[in-house]
């Protein structure tokens, strides 16, 4: 039986991105799986209808925020091989995507390097720092175990870390975890994108291409000679950046009573503004 993972702390908004990412899931999944959430806090309320259906494991990740991701909960995803230490394979997802078509066939993926994922359509590592933060790829070295080690040399296709298919055993051989954690504390300003900009230092480009199908953007769908599998908001999401009407496929996921909730959070967003539904906690699920 094949591991997807996704990881979220107790942000009721974020928590309600992750509802949508597990129902369909469960709608589009055709083999069996098992859908475990790391969950970065203790209260899920609005998962609790979904709990006969997934498994929820409490994670620590490591305690840093840096670069345009203001949670440490990203950093969730390198417990990942520890946790399941005994899986092959494990497919992690961000929660801000869904699935829109079948994705057996990313089961079957065989790979020999240290992750499968969807590399860059346009940009670059270089390209991506110079367009997005005015910035500069340069060497940067760090030090594990009192051993020196460097990066920001070589330049590469960027990719995004929302969609990894990932080999447990390796990761933890190549002790992956720790060295983002020193490369991050090394150089926390020019961690741009947190985690993910330090995977891609690290990986240095030497992973296994996916299809782009399996996360897609709105920015890359033009790209695409093929039916999207896996959507990725990233930066369009849900009532931050897109009304609700103009995410109907997305809202259709959801039973009716969520349909209403999810209007409810919009509303609040307009009237009170977006800082004020990201500061919303998994307890007011059952309040508003």
């Amino acid at each position: 039986m094949h591991r997807i993972v996704c990881a979220v702390n107790e942000s009721l908004y974020y928590q309600m991105l992750c509802k949508g990412l597990l129902q369909s899931l469960l709608k589009y999944c055709s083999v069996p799986c098992k859908l475990t959430v790391l969950l970065d806090g203790n209260y899920a309320q609005p998962l609790d209808d979904l709990r006969e259906k997934i498994e929820i494991v409490p994670v620590k990740p490591l305690d840093i925020v840096c670069g345009c991701v203001p949670s440490r909960t990203t950093f969730a995803r390198l417990e990942i091989p520890y946790i399941f230490s005994d899986e092959k394979q494990i497919l992690y997802l961000d929660v801000d995507m869904f699935i829109m078509n079948d994705i057996q066939e990313l089961f079957t993926t065989s790979f020999d390097t240290l992750a499968a994922v969807v590399p860059g359509q346009v940009l670059t590592i270089k390209e991506l720092l110079q367009r997005e933060f005015q910035s500069n790829l340069s060497k940067m070295d760090y030090k594990l175990n009192g051993v020196t080690y460097s990066c920001g040399v070589e330049n590469h296709r960027y990719f995004n870390a929302g969609v990894m298919l990932i080999d447990p055993y390796r990761w933890r051989k190549l002790r992956i975890k720790q060295h983002v954690e020193a490369l991050v504390l090394a150089h926390p300003s020019a961690m741009y994108t947190s985690d993910e900009m330090a995977l891609n230092l690290i990986f240095r480009g030497q992973l296994t291409d996916l299809r782009a199908c399996y996360n897609t953007f709105i920015s890359t769908e033009k790209f695409l000679t093929e039916t999207p599998r896996i959507w990725h908001f990233n930066t369009c999401k849900p009532i931050l950046h897109l009304p609700l009407s103009q995410c109907q496929t997305w809202l259709s996921l959801f039973h009716p009573k969520d349909q209403i909730f999810l209007t409810k959070l919009e509303n609040i967003a307009t009237l009170s503004g977006k800082a004020s539904l990201l500061t919303m906690k998994s307890e007011d699920y059952n309040r508003i």
